[in-house]
């Protein structure tokens, strides 16, 4: 089945909805190859079409209706088989079918939302997201396989599909999806700047995402370090004996008074954060040593670099649960048969 895949070369539009009635959310995308009527179907094909690292929301239809969470995926989409028994009106009174062959896709790291974003919340956002819908199909054609859909007839209800692409638009639009933006981000919640920003209005839209990653590495060390001296100046005036480490340990600073000694783990950042980078040097002794996170966000900087200002949050004895990282770098190694040359102009 021919899927227009409008999203393909943007790598930030990593999004899908699955919608729902499942109680085991978070564990796998499945849908048959084929509908009832022995044809491929577009919101089960789609799931042939998700990559790793990709993220899932979750859209239930079980009690208040809404996104709820969301998952990674961390297969490429494979053939698998699945007992089916479609929900339509049709499939109520189609006996199951037994084994079917299927694409299946692996999920992991299911996280509840904060806050769901429930049919309510979409139903007040209905005109902004109406305008997303017809943005992208004037941008990109039709089908775009929307989420929710919307009409002048009845108020905005998730779409009668299984898999949906969720443009990222939609995702920095709804205030409740705000941790997930974060968590997708490469750099999660730096701003961009200049030529560094990727910015949808070039596809037509005067719509532009402020999360990216910062090229800038003189404004990013600025603020990281204001952000350690901050804290340094902090447990100095506590009257802690104070080291910044950050050059050479997997921790920023250690603190000791009255003979016990803390690592703090710094992190700075100009925006409010709801995700943080860290290192597999940093998670590993946070594991292994009690340590204290540190994060100051909404750090203010005027065009000389020069920081003030921003946000305190701490966690003490933190530790990081692994199956909630999210990858945001991969380390490739180089094939053979590279050309020792200058590529050919």
């Amino acid at each position: 089945m021919p899927i227009n895949e409008w999203w393909a070369g943007d790598p930030s539009e990593r999004y899908w909805l699955e919608i729902t009635n499942r109680d085991n959310l978070g564990e796998n995308l499945i849908a048959p190859q084929q509908n009832d009527a022995g044809r491929e179907e577009w919101s089960y094909t789609l799931v042939s079409y998700v990559r790793p690292g990709d993220i899932v929301l979750h859209w239930t239809k079980l009690g208040q209706r809404s996104i709820v969470g969301y998952s990674r995926v961390v297969t490429d989409p494979f053939e698998s088989s699945l007992e089916w028994q479609s929900r339509g009106s049709y499939g109520r009174t189609r006996p199951p079918s037994g084994e079917e062959d299927a694409w299946e896709a692996t999920l992991e790291g299911y996280a509840q939302l904060r806050r769901p974003a429930t049919q309510d919340v979409l139903r007040a956002l209905e005109p902004r997201i109406r305008a997303v819908r017809d943005d992208l199909v004037i941008e990109h054609g039709s089908p775009i396989y929307f989420p929710f859909a919307i009409s002048d007839l009845r108020p905005l209800r998730a779409s009668q599909a299984y898999l949906t692409k969720f443009p990222a638009r939609l995702v920095e639009l709804i205030p409740q999806l705000r941790e997930v933006r974060q968590l997708a981000a490469e750099e999660p919640g730096e701003e961009t700047t200049g030529s560094s920003r990727r910015a949808t209005k070039d596809r037509g839209s005067s719509r532009a995402s402020g999360f990216g990653r910062e090229h800038d590495a003189k404004r990013r060390r600025a603020i990281e370090r204001y952000a350690v001296e901050c804290v340094i100046s902090h447990y100095k005036e506590a009257g802690y004996d104070v080291e910044d480490v950050g050059d050479r340990c997997a921790w920023d600073v250690t603190v000791i008074k009255d003979g016990q000694e803390l690592h703090l783990e710094v992190k700075g950042s100009s925006v409010e954060r709801d995700a943080i980078d860290v290192t597999e040097g940093e998670v590993r002794h946070a594991e292994d040593v009690g340590t204290t996170l540190i994060v100051i966000d909404q750090i203010q900087m005027d065009s000389q670099l020069r920081c003030s200002g921003g946000r305190w949050r701490h966690w003490d004895t933190w530790s990081p649960v692994r199956e909630l990282l999210a990858p945001t770098a991969y380390r490739h190694v180089l094939p053979e048969g590279g050309v020792m040359a200058r590529p050919r102009a």
